[in-house]
């Protein structure tokens, strides 16, 4: 079964909206990273720590009125981290979402229902650093070869990126690469802002799997660097390609008919 390069959400005035039968989905949780970027301090990809309230409580997991940690999904990891509270503190082992509701996982249940939810900031940097490369690479191998990307799955040491149709040559390998590269030293700034979705439609061409996000979901939150990609996505991205550092391929390989697989990493920045 093929990855969904990203995940785009429905969200509504910086809110995530859930369909679901239980309270929390009673009342939205505002999921703080996904709202346009508009020149905030800190900008919401970049903020740290947030305050929340508890909305319910599972065996070994909160659901939180607003939050900052990313729910694996889309190629990216979760975040992990540390829920606070006066005179006690949890670990965020891991962030899911089940039928649209986002569940903290805990390794010890909060004792209060306010809470300060703090990022693991290494962790989160570290794959905003190759999610947005990964956007990169796919806007660029679209554009020069019309591949479209069918899966993605991103690390903090490493990412891998499966185009189709594609049958790169090392030459290409070499020009893909140098292509990330020009644009990263560039310094091209990477935008996030929501637009309807037949505006998106007639902009994406074949770009992204765009029939997998419902019809029912009108409004899209764009990540856009420069002319290299324009694509809907609910990940954490960068400011700007040049936080990325520099792409160094490691290897391609066939994943069946007429499908690459480039496995990269990021060596400096």
């Amino acid at each position: 079964m093929l990855q969904r390069v990203c995940e785009p959400r429905l969200v509504t005035a910086g809110r995530t909206l859930y369909g679901v039968s239980s309270f929390a989905a009673l009342v939205a949780t505002r999921v703080l990273y996904m709202e346009e970027r508009r020149g905030q301090d800190p900008d919401p990809c970049y903020a740290r720590e947030f305050d929340a309230r508890i909305l319910e409580r599972g065996p070994d997991f909160v659901v939180l009125d607003q939050t900052l940690f990313y729910a694996e999904g889309g190629g990216q990891p979760d975040d992990t981290g540390t829920l606070r509270w006066e005179g006690g503190e949890a670990r965020i082992l891991r962030v899911t979402k089940e039928k649209g509701v986002v569940k903290h996982h805990v390794d010890r249940m909060p004792a209060a229902e306010e809470v300060h939810g703090v990022v693991d900031w290494d962790r989160r940097y570290k794959h905003m650093r190759m999610h947005t490369s990964q956007h990169l690479m796919s806007g660029l191998v679209f554009r020069s070869y019309g591949a479209r990307t069918v899966g993605n799955q991103i690390h903090m040491d490493y990412s891998r990126v499966d185009f189709q149709p594609a049958n790169f040559t090392p030459d290409d390998l070499k020009r893909i690469e140098d292509d990330c590269n020009r644009v990263i030293a560039s310094s091209q700034a990477v935008r996030i802002f929501e637009e309807d979705r037949m505006v998106v439609q007639n902009k994406i061409e074949d770009r992204a799997l765009l029939e997998l996000i419902p019809q029912s979901v009108r409004r899209l939150r764009i990540i856009e660097i420069g002319s290299a990609d324009y694509c809907p996505c609910g990940g954490t991205h960068l400011k700007n390609v040049s936080e990325i550092g520099t792409v160094h391929i490691l290897e391609k390989r066939s994943k069946g008919k007429e499908t690459d697989r480039i496995v990269y990493e990021l060596v400096s920045g």
